[in-house]
C-alpha cells in the first residue's frame, strides 16, 4: 500500500493504555494502518490533557490531536445522545474550515464519533467509514433494563436519542460505508440502511496474532492445576452481571467436580463491593489493573466468557483464543464472528450446560488443547493485519 494515503481517523476515547476491549481493537486498528504506510491524523476527544508524544511514538506516522470533551449536565439536556454531544462540533468545524483539506478519507473509529466525521466529510467532501463497534441503542436499553431508579430513566433516554441518531447514520449522505465489527450487527444494520455496510472482523495486537501456543497451560494441566480466569472491565454492568451469573449458578457445580480448581477475575477498576463480595466466594481470586493480561491468559486452563447481553464482540474471547487458551461462552459472548462451536470454543446458554462444558475440558486435557489450537487457528486465518486494511481502502476507493 502506497505511503501517499492520508487518513483523518476520529477515535471514541483515548486509547492509551490499551487496558479494554475497546482500546485494544482501536490501537490494534492504528497500529496495523500505521504498519501498511498510512499516515493518519488521529483525533482524540477528552476530558484531559493527552501525551502527545507518547500517542505519535506508539503509532509512528501520525499526528495526534486532542479534542475538547464537554461532560457538563448541558451536554445532557440536548436533543443529542450525550455520547455526541459531550464530543462537541464547534471547535472542530472552526479549525477545519481554516485548513485546507489533507486527507484522502475520514474514518470515524466508532458510532459514538461518527458525527465528528460527518463534519469533516462534509467540510473538506472526503468518503467517510464509520467503523461500529456494535448497536449502541441496544447496549443502552439493556442498561435501562438492568438499572433503577433516575440511572434507569437517564439510559433509557439515551436510548432513543440514539436510536434516532442511528436512523440519521444510516441515511446520510455524509456517510460512504459502514464497517460492522460483528456479523449479527451487520445482518441487523443492513436491512435498515440506505448506506453501505459490510462486516469488518476485530483487529488484534499483532503480538497475538503473531503468538506461538504456550506451553504454560498444558504444563500446569500435567501438574493438575486447574484455573479459570475471566477478564473483562470490571465497572461494566454486563460484565458484573455475567460474573455473578458464572459465580451464582456455574461455579458452585464446578468445584464439586473439580474442588481444587481456582476462577481468576482480572481487570480494571473494580465497582464499590466488588472485591468483598468475590472475597464470600471458595477458589475466587481478583487481580485489577495489572500491567497485562497475557500472561494470566496464558497461564488459565480455560477462559469463561459467561455474557448474558450487550452486543459487537467481546474482544476478551478473541485476546484468548489467540493464545491457544480453549474459551466456554454464552451465545451471547460467542457471537459477532464465524467460528464453529464445538470446534473453536465451547458455547452453553443454561448454568448447568456451561458448567458441564468447562469440566469436560477441565477432565480431558487433551480436548482443551484441540479447542484451543483450533480457536487461535481460527483467529489467525480471519483477523490477518493486511487483508482487513485491504478492505476498509477497497470501501473507501471510489469505483
Amino acid at each position: 500500500m502506497s505511503d501517499s494515503t492520508r487518513w483523518i481517523v476520529v477515535v471514541e476515547e483515548p486509547f492509551l493504555p490499551a487496558d479494554a476491549g475497546g482500546r485494544v481493537e482501536t490501537f490494534s486498528f492504528l497500529t496495523a494502518a500505521s504498519a501498511a504506510g498510512i499516515r493518519m491524523q488521529i483525533l482524540v476527544p477528552s476530558r484531559e490533557d493527552l501525551d502527545i508524544a507518547a500517542y505519535e511514538e506508539a503509532v509512528p506516522g501520525s499526528a495526534v490531536i486532542r479534542l475538547p470533551r464537554d461532560d457538563s449536565p448541558r451536554a445532557h439536556l440536548t436533543p443529542r445522545p450525550f455520547m455526541h454531544a459531550s464530543r462537541p462540533v464547534g471547535p472542530l468545524r472552526r479549525a477545519l474550515e481554516s485548513t485546507p483539506p489533507r486527507a484522502d478519507a475520514v474514518i470515524s473509529y466508532s458510532c459514538r464519533s461518527s458525527h465528528l466525521g460527518e463534519e469533516i466529510a462534509r467540510i473538506w467532501k472526503l468518503p467517510h467509514l464509520v467503523r461500529a463497534h456494535n448497536v449502541d441503542s441496544e447496549f443502552f436499553r439493556v442498561l435501562a433494563r438492568s438499572s433503577s431508579g433516575p440511572r434507569a430513566v437517564a439510559y433509557e433516554l439515551e436510548y432513543h436519542k440514539l436510536r434516532l441518531a442511528e436512523l440519521a447514520m444510516h441515511h446520510s449522505p455524509l456517510v460512504t460505508c459502514i464497517a460492522d465489527i460483528s456479523l449479527e450487527d451487520h445482518e441487523w444494520r443492513r436491512t435498515r440502511a440506505s448506506v453501505p455496510t459490510f462486516h469488518l472482523p476485530p483487529f488484534l495486537p499483532v503480538g497475538a496474532l503473531r503468538a506461538t501456543a504456550s506451553t504454560e497451560s498444558a504444563a500446569a494441566a500435567v501438574a493438575g492445576d486447574q484455573r479459570l480466569i475471566f477478564v473483562g472491565s470490571l465497572d461494566t454492568p454486563t460484565n458484573i452481571e455475567a460474573l455473578r451469573w458464572f459465580l451464582g449458578g456455574c461455579w458452585p457445580m464446578i468445584r464439586i467436580r473439580h474442588p481444587k480448581a481456582t476462577f481468576q477475575v482480572v481487570g480494571r477498576r473494580p465497582e464499590d463491593g466488588l472485591a468483598a463480595w468475590l472475597a464470600g466466594f471458595e477458589g475466587v481470586e481478583l487481580h485489577t489493573d495489572v500491567p497485562s493480561v497475557a500472561g494470566y491468559l496464558t497461564a488459565a486452563t480455560l477462559s469463561v466468557n459467561p455474557m448474558r447481553s450487550g452486543s459487537g464482540v467481546n474482544i476478551k474471547a478473541i485476546e484468548a483464543m489467540a493464545t491457544a487458551t480453549p474459551v466456554v461462552s454464552t451465545p451471547t459472548g460467542s457471537r459477532g464472528l464465524d467460528w464453529a462451536p464445538g470446534t473453536d470454543l465451547l458455547v452453553a446458554e443454561e448454568p448447568g450446560a456451561f458448567a458441564t462444558a468447562a469440566c469436560e475440558l477441565l477432565d480431558n486435557p487433551v480436548r482443551a488443547a484441540e479447542i484451543g489450537l483450533a480457536g487461535r487457528a481460527f483467529v489467525r486465518r480471519e483477523l490477518d493485519h493486511a487483508a482487513l486494511i485491504g478492505r476498509i481502502q477497497e470501501h473507501l476507493t471510489p469505483s
